[in-house]
Order: C-alpha cells, then sequence, then structure tokens
C-alpha cells in the first residue's frame, strides 16, 4: 500500500516534470518567436531600402513636371 509520504513524493516529482515540460515549450516557443523576429526585420529593412528608393524617384519626377 502506498503511504502518505510516497503519495506526496510522487505529487511533488509528477508536478515538477509538468512544469519541467512547460518551461520547455515556453522557451521553444520564445525562441521560434525570435527567429520570427529576426526575418521580419530583415524583410522589413529591405522593404523599407525600396520605399526610400521609390521616394527619391519620386521626387526626381515631380522636380522635372514642375
Amino acid at each position: 500500500m502506498i503511504t502518505c509520504c510516497e503519495l506526496a513524493l510522487y505529487t511533488v516529482i509528477g508536478a515538477f516534470v509538468v512544469i519541467l515540460a512547460l518551461l520547455a515549450m515556453f522557451f521553444n516557443y520564445t525562441l521560434k518567436l525570435k527567429d520570427r523576429q529576426l526575418i521580419l526585420e530583415k524583410k522589413n529593412g529591405h522593404e523599407q531600402h525600396q520605399i526610400d528608393e521609390l521616394k527619391k524617384e519620386l521626387a526626381k519626377l515631380k522636380s522635372k513636371n514642375a
């Protein structure tokens, strides 16, 4: 028969395992978010460069027509 102390020990060990599993999932998710953020920042930088070039081209065209 399982004693009260054994039951408490099993409960603590089970809770510890669950907490470790949740932390592992959280940190894995956080790492994925950081990777996604880096990809988006790189993409945003490229798009911002294109926008700046188009603004310069638009300004040149406006000055030619004025």
